[in-house]
């Protein structure tokens, strides 16, 4: 018997039959330049706009700043009993800075309940608009904010996996001040559950285990020992450049996130794909390049959402080459 169908004869949980058949999760993080997340009560249906308590009017603004080219994601987090207050709602909003990167630009707002859809509409209408909120802004930009998906109404896995590996971050490694850790609703992969987003780096993991917690949390053991968690960073747009970045986070070390970076497609010629990575140095160094080379190494089956939908084959990539160029 395969994999494949060992696994589908067992369980019809997505991120079970993923990990079970070698999926890789790289690649698979979903790139950004604007994001918000809002607090929003449980409980949550599939598709969390529909949820009983999203607040009325929320919708609309939301979906015109898609519209408008304004928003790229927008995510739900449950208010939690240290960091809400009674009355209001916190919304967060992360944006690509100019230029290259290592963090998104983090707005914290602590508004009003009456005041949550006039303050998001303020945020799209551009810095005088927001202005008027101002007194509402949380000082919290050195505050790491961690973004479990625990959305179990959306995908089962999410509410197995993800709720105990939350839990697990909460009450073990969450620090006033330092990190604060959510549950969050759909943030896409849950085949890859416990799934999550580190922000405001914007780093998606998945297929977390808990002797990769204290690792992934405190930094303290080598990166290359997470890289097979990594599903890719938020500020590269193809899974090419995100497979890439990954090999250099595994040589680099976690010195790497701190790099300011910037990525693109050089070519792509019959499944062979060449990327270029640029970075600066935080200490204001010299810059560099990597260049990569990646190509497909295989292809495993894999369950897109759990339920009986049958599974279909992804393909995966490696790194065949990977230099350092001035």
């Amino acid at each position: 018997m395969t994999a494949s169908e060992g696994t589908y004869a067992e369980s019809r949980l997505c991120s079970v039959i993923s990990k079970a058949n070698g999926e890789d999760p790289v690649g698979s993080a979903t790139p950004f330049d604007r994001c918000l997340m809002v607090e929003v009560e449980a409980p949550w249906e599939g598709d969390v706009t529909d949820s009983r308590f999203f607040p009325e009017g929320l919708r609309e603004v939301v979906a015109d700043a898609r519209d408008r080219g304004l928003l790229d994601k927008f995510t739900a987090i449950m208010p939690d009993s240290e960091y809400s207050r009674e009355g209001h709602t916190r919304f967060l909003h992360f944006r690509r800075p100019p230029g290259p990167f290592a963090r998104y630009e983090k707005d914290d707002f602590l508004v009003p309940d009456a005041d949550l859809v006039s303050a998001v509409e303020a945020l799209f209408a551009g810095p005088d608009e927001l202005a008027r909120f101002e007194r509402y802004r949380q000082q919290t930009s050195r505050v790491r904010e961690i973004m479990v998906c625990t959305h179990g109404g959306r995908d089962a896995c999410c509410g197995k996996f993800g709720f105990p590996f939350y839990c697990t971050l909460r009450q073990e490694y969450a620090a006033p001040g330092t990190l604060r850790v959510w549950r969050s609703s759909h943030i896409g992969g849950h085949r890859f559950a416990p799934t999550l987003m580190d922000l405001p780096e914007g780093r998606y993991w998945g297929h977390l285990e808990p002797e990769a917690v204290e690792n992934f949390v405190l930094r303290g053991g080598p990166a290359s020992d997470l890289t097979r968690f990594y599903r890719g960073w938020a500020g590269l747009g193809t899974k090419f450049e995100q497979i890439a970045e990954r090999e250099i986070l595994a040589r680099e070390g976690w010195a790497w996130t701190e790099h300011p970076k910037t990525g693109r497609v050089l070519l792509e010629d019959d499944g062979r794909v060449e990327v270029r990575i640029e970075y600066e140095a935080p200490d204001g160094a010299l810059p560099g390049a990597y260049e990569a080379t990646v190509e497909p190494t295989g292809s495993v089956s894999t369950l897109e959402s759990s339920g009986t939908a049958p599974l279909s084959e992804v393909e995966l990539y490696g790194v065949t080459r990977l230099k350092r160029v001035p």
